[in-house]
């Protein structure tokens, strides 16, 4: 039962810490990739299943450790740097049946995608941006996959 408490205070810390540097944000009104290229992105990625979902690190990334977790197992941990021309950093597929925990080892920051919205959405954006001298981060939820060159 203690365990328990322990897990939901923590819990309700990260979501209070959270919503201060992070805009969320439900769009599919950009451009967008044909159905072809989507259908071959999805493929390549082991995401055509409903129960997958594609994390797109885009701008803002400069080689900070980024570690990405569903429960004890790690699906992430690299040092994504941002290409400038494409505003892309890295992008990986994940089971949307459970909550993402993403963890910025540069700002300690840890960020949560709830698989209630992972599930409604199979693209999944995450840009950071640097405000003096601190990081806040957007969560972009779209079924449109945008353009990656």
């Amino acid at each position: 039962m203690m365990k328990l408490s322990l897990y939901i205070v923590l819990f309700f810390l990260l979501i209070g810490c959270k919503s201060s540097d992070v805009s969320t944000q439900y769009r599919d009104d950009f451009k967008s990739v044909s159905a072809k290229e989507k259908t071959i992105f999805l493929k390549e990625n082991k995401a055509t299943a409903e129960n997958k979902s594609v994390l797109l690190l885009t701008q803002g990334f400069k080689g900070e450790k980024i570690t990405v977790k569903q429960g004890d197992k790690s699906v992430y941990s690299s040092y994504p740097i941002t290409n400038l021309n494409t505003k892309l950093a890295d992008y990986f597929s994940f089971s949307n049946e459970n909550e993402l925990l993403i963890y910025d080892q540069f700002t300690k920051k840890q960020l949560i995608i709830p698989s209630d919205k992972a599930k409604k959405y199979k693209f999944i954006y995450l840009m950071k941006e640097y405000k003096d001298d601190t990081a806040d981060f957007s969560i972009t939820y779209s079924n449109t996959l945008r353009p990656l060159k």
